[in-house]
């Protein structure tokens, strides 16, 4: 990713701020209380158009502050390229909306800018720079503000030494992060807290369980963090029933938790569930934030009520790339691909970008669809109109698309063509198109790199023994039947999902012991 940050802050004559008028006007005031994009660029055009942007010195700061409060990075950059000698308060500003916004190495390069005008890190500064570590998983970097931390006679802090036990966790380092929370002379329930999240990052379920069964005190961010964790490690049956725990403790769960909840549902399909989750966030008025909407949004596309999430989104008062991605995949999921290039347009004349997220979902609806030419337009101009490189998963959509449509010649360039080695994606969608289209040549290529990459994935030495047996060759069609049989390959069954009363129940092809077999 290219750096935002194209020149340093030019420096200013102090004796300027100083004759400046202390009264604010209301205008700078009222950026405070906007609520969408639109609002503050209005406020933005106002401020040009008078001279206060360059006038009044509180101007920029405010002005900076609502662009990384909309998550607006592009126009907040561009704000803090022009503020001259900018503070502590101006860098942390930046640095967190960097943070927020995902451009994390250009977090830390700010932050090295920081520290070359010898200014002096605070708690706030230590604490964003080490979210950026630890998205980033970078231990070097996190222990080099850790040795800054230490150097600065920084007693354990609450914030500060969360930050740190979430950044050492994140990068694998354990060990250090139990060192980190052994400073603590007495139990400290958010350092704690970011332990037990920790533990779950790695998958050590049965110690974050541990952990949280002998806090002396819990609060909403521990049965959080390890509903989070449950959801996160498959366990979405765990975290409802720690859910109804959390209700019978007669504690308020926060966002977190109800976003994990959400998703929780969603990855069952159980929407009275759900439904009854959204009927409590309405009943307690919990604030219904943008991600907490996109998640509701979420759960409802994926227990089939397309419906009710869209509804949800028309009401939204603000989105950002997450929610316009969970709609058009929803819509794409169910087919509707009409439906997804509309909302495109409308991201994009929102002023949000995509991501490759939304591109991985549109180029999927053209799959689905059969729309091959919009689907290698909107492949190009992933490329060429945003700068996103395609992955492995938009070749995969395209690979899957040109299959589909029968153009396996134009598929095998593809594959051909890419920059990295294909995955057993790839190949098994190339491998469907064969079978489908009787192409044997191309599937025979196909299933042999599948080999060996999977060498004993069932699946594929069946999709294979259908493909040889369509095109009349029985023989190796036999063969394979009977490698899977001798080597003992797992293949797996269709399944569905119903949600009857509240429960839910799953079905596989050939499953005949239900309990209420003869009445389904």
């Amino acid at each position: 990713m290219a750096s935002f940050l194209t020149k340093s802050p030019r420096p200013m004559d102090r004796n300027l701020l100083l004759t400046t008028s202390t009264r604010t006007p209301a205008t700078i005031i009222s950026l405070r209380t906007c609520h969408d994009f639109q609002e503050v660029k209005q406020l933005h055009a106002q401020f040009v158009v008078s001279g206060l942007l360059g006038y009044h010195p509180l101007c920029a700061r405010r002005l900076l502050e609502a662009y990384v409060t909309m998550s607006q990075i592009y126009y907040a950059v561009s704000i803090f390229e022009r503020i001259p000698s900018p503070d502590v308060f101006v860098y942390n500003t930046m640095i967190r909306g960097l943070t927020m916004g995902k451009f994390l190495h250009d977090s830390l390069l700010l932050y090295k800018e920081f520290l070359f005008g010898y200014l002096v890190p605070d708690n706030f500064t230590y604490t964003f720079v080490l979210k950026a570590c630890s998205h980033l998983k970078a231990p070097f970097e996190g222990k080099q503000v850790h040795c800054q931390i230490i150097k600065a006679g920084i007693v354990p802090d609450t914030h500060i030494h969360s930050s740190l036990i979430h950044m050492y966790t994140n990068s694998g380092s354990i060990d250090d992060a139990e060192r980190v929370l052994g400073e603590f002379s007495e139990e400290n329930t958010l350092a704690k807290n970011a332990m037990i999240s920790g533990y779950l990052t790695e998958g050590r379920v049965d110690k974050a369980r541990k952990m949280f069964d002998e806090m002396a005190a819990k609060d909403a961010a521990s049965w959080s963090a390890l509903i989070t964790g449950y959801t996160k490690n498959g366990m979405h049956t765990e975290a409802l029933a720690l859910f109804q725990d959390m209700m019978v403790s007669h504690i308020l769960p926060n966002e977190a938790a109800l976003v994990s909840l959400l998703s929780a549902c969603g990855q069952l399909g159980t929407l009275h569930q759900g439904r009854w989750i959204h009927a409590y966030i309405y009943k307690t008025r919990v604030l219904m934030s943008t991600k907490l909407t996109t998640a509701l949004i979420d759960l409802y596309a994926k227990s089939g009520s397309i419906e009710c999430g869209y509804g949800l989104f028309q009401k939204m008062a603000r989105r950002d790339v997450v929610t316009w991605g969970v709609m058009i995949s929803a819509f794409a999921i169910h087919g509707h691909a009409s439906k997804c290039f509309q909302l495109f347009d409308e991201m994009l004349a929102d002023g949000i970008r995509p991501n490759k997220v939304i591109f991985v979902a549109i180029l999927s609806a053209c799959s689905h669809a059969g729309y091959v030419e919009e689907g290698r337009q909107y492949f190009s101009q992933m490329e060429h109109g945003f700068g996103i490189k395609p992955s492995i998963e938009h070749y995969g959509c395209m690979v899957d698309l040109l299959g589909r449509a029968g153009l396996l010649a134009d598929a095998e360039e593809l594959i051909l063509s890419m920059p990295k080695q294909p995955n057993s994606i790839i190949w098994g969608s190339l491998l469907g198109a064969c079978r489908t289209h009787n192409d044997l040549k191309r599937g025979t290529w196909a299933f042999e790199n599948l080999m060996e990459l999977e060498p004993t994935s069932g699946d594929r030495y069946k999709l294979a023994g259908l493909m040889f047996a369509n095109a009349g060759e029985k023989e190796e069609a036999a063969k394979i039947r009977k490698m899977i049989h001798e080597k003992e390959m797992v293949t797996t069954c269709g399944s569905s999902f119903i949600e009857v009363e509240g429960a839910v129940h799953e079905f596989t092809v050939g499953y005949t012991v239900h309990n209420k077999a003869r009445d389904i």
